[in-house]
């Protein structure tokens, strides 16, 4: 038997760049495909944190006659971070973790708790982030519109005031950047003065949570409403407008 030549044992140059072409090609497929089952993946872990957060609210009302816990984390002023849910929840929680979210990619946490350490303010004392999480403001006793207008007390801060708590956003992602990084709440009622309500609930609710390069009202994000359960679902479909919407209790 002849042994073959050198030369024919060797691949040639249009060959060698049709296997790379290949190769990126299916790189071009799977990593995209990775990345998606990766976010899906932290999105659960979200989802969990919401329900763990949400079983501890449910604790507090039980314990406060169904009344919620409050908001009180600034966004630019000094409010009162002592009425937080952060701290008034903790003795209904045992892991505190609960409120890092998995999705969360702020750099404003602080050094001690893991971050870049970069304040959200420029003045002083420093505004850092404690939570991933916010409560809708319509729920505040001091923060809803209601109280903004009659008074505190005046919001709907107990379960009785809540006409449909399975279809009434209680917890959701805050913002990843700026002012309203450092609150545990937004304020729901300016985003309907928008053409486009997403423009102004994407600087303080981060809709794109579950789909970070995604803006806009087809991008998902992690709620959970008064009931206790949670959803990942597209902006839209929680806030249509001023008058259609799954934050106002009274709609």
């Amino acid at each position: 038997m002849k042994r073959p030549r050198a030369g024919q044992m060797a691949f040639t140059l249009v060959e060698v760049l049709v296997v790379i072409g290949v190769i990126v090609i299916l790189l071009g497929i799977l990593v995209p495909g990775v990345a998606a089952v990766r976010r899906e993946s932290l999105a659960s872990s979200c989802l969990s944190n919401l329900r763990q957060l949400s079983v501890a609210h449910l604790s507090y009302m039980a314990v406060h006659k169904d009344r919620f816990a409050d908001v009180g984390l600034p966004h630019g002023s000094l409010g009162a971070p002592a009425r937080s849910f952060v701290n008034t929840l903790k003795p209904f929680c045992d892991d505190q973790l609960v409120l890092r979210s998995p999705l969360d990619a702020s750099p404003h946490w602080s050094v001690e708790f893991g971050g870049e350490g970069l304040p959200v303010n420029n003045g002083s004392p420093p505004l850092f982030r404690l939570t991933s999480y916010g409560m809708n403001n319509y729920l505040s006793r001091t923060y809803s519109p209601a109280a903004a207008i009659q008074g505190v007390g005046a919001g709907a801060d107990a379960l009785a005031r809540v006409q449909r708590p399975s279809a009434t956003v209680c917890f959701l992602r805050m913002a990843d950047r700026g002012a309203y990084a450092s609150s545990d709440h937004p304020h729901v009622e300016e985003w309907g003065a928008f053409p486009v309500p997403a423009t102004a609930a994407s600087s303080q609710v981060q809709i794109n949570s579950i789909d970070a390069g995604k803006p806009g009202t087809a991008s998902r994000s992690t709620w959970s409403f008064v009931d206790g359960h949670t959803s990942a679902a597209e902006f839209s479909t929680v806030f249509e407008g001023a008058t259609a919407n799954q934050f106002d209790p009274g709609l």
